[in-house]
């Protein structure tokens, strides 16, 4: 990678080149991609390109109709509730002939739903599965060919700090470093969503013979170090299931992001009312909670690990479809 981005590069280009030199704030990502956005003409902007495991050709699927199927797929996530619940889409391109014009469509077909089409009968499939909801967003399991990714569909993403603006950009830095030996892999996004890796119970670091660990990587850049409160964040062998929440290190940070936090959550309540926060409410959450603030007391709000003494063997030892669950 050069030291500048490319000569007359577009502005998708020049976001993403800045992204892979440094972290970048969320503000700072945010009114590049506002900036973008009013100069391409779009409303959606698109992060790296999927593998060929999301193609299917025989089925009329590329990128550009992956991209869409998992737009309406955040819409799906976000509005669904009941964790563990699971279900296949059928996916296939159509050319549909309308009086003089023949115009090319991308057929999604929800499984349970009746279909007479005999073009449904040799479609692309992907199976999902929701497996758990945080602060700004939902997370579901996606199986595609055998292989499962982690989908994240971001609750507002119009809400700068935290969101996909913070969140983004972290994946963005992370996977041009190679920093994947205990975190997940950033694959591709779009401004409400995004896809990674997805981690078992049984992953290993020994076992990810490519990049380094988190924690040599925050030392020398000066980031935050992984917050291991909320222990449903990690496998059994301590590798981060979600990487959120990362930043530049320095004095007084917890005590900032526990104050947005909190306006976050008046922001939800003025706009969707109370209900809005009966899932922030269940026991384990409010435990969190309370052990968080304790903690930015004691620390003063500095950055600071918790003692390595903690048993990370009881994290997460159900199946294999672990619940992924996000870190506030």
């Amino acid at each position: 990678m050069s030291d500048r981005p490319p000569v007359n590069a577009s502005p998708l280009t020049s976001i993403l080149w800045q992204a892979q030199q440094e972290l970048l704030p969320p503000s700072q990502f945010y009114r590049l991609c506002q900036h973008a956005r009013q100069e391409l003409g779009q409303t959606r902007l698109y992060f790296y390109t999927p593998d060929s495991t999301f193609i299917d050709l025989n089925n009329g699927i590329g990128a550009r109709e992956i991209r869409q199927f998992l737009d309406h797929l955040a819409r799906y996530v976000r509005g669904t509730v009941q964790e563990g619940e699971r279900t296949t889409f059928s996916l296939k391109r159509v050319r549909l002939r309308l009086k003089h014009n023949t115009k090319r469509i991308i057929m999604i077909k929800k499984e349970g739903e009746y279909c007479p089409s005999p073009l449904f009968t040799q479609t692309m499939k992907i199976e999902v599965e929701m497996a758990g909801a945080g602060m700004i967003g939902r997370v579901a399991r996606l199986r595609i060919n055998e292989k499962d990714f982690a989908f994240k569909a971001f609750f507002d993403p119009d809400f700068v700090s935290p969101g996909p603006w913070a969140e983004i950009p972290i994946g963005i830095r992370l996977k041009y470093c190679q920093v994947t030996k205990d975190v997940p892999e950033f694959l591709f996004s779009s401004l409400d969503w995004a896809v990674w890796e997805w981690i078992y119970p049984h992953t290993h670091p020994q076992s990810r013979k490519q990049g380094i660990t988190y924690q040599q990587f925050a030392q020398t850049e000066g980031l935050t170090k992984l917050n291991p409160l909320n222990r449903n964040n990690y496998n059994p062998h301590n590798i981060r299931l979600d990487p959120g929440g990362i930043q530049k290190a320095y004095w007084g940070r917890r005590f900032q992001d526990f104050f947005r936090s909190l306006l976050f959550y008046v922001r939800k309540v003025r706009r969707e009312g109370w209900n809005s926060l009966t899932p922030y409410l269940k026991p384990e959450k409010l435990r969190y909670l309370g052990v968080r603030l304790v903690s930015l007391i004691i620390t003063g709000g500095s950055p600071r690990s918790v003692s390595s003494g903690m048993n990370w063997q009881t994290v997460l030892t159900k199946k294999s479809n672990v619940k992924h669950r996000e870190l506030s």
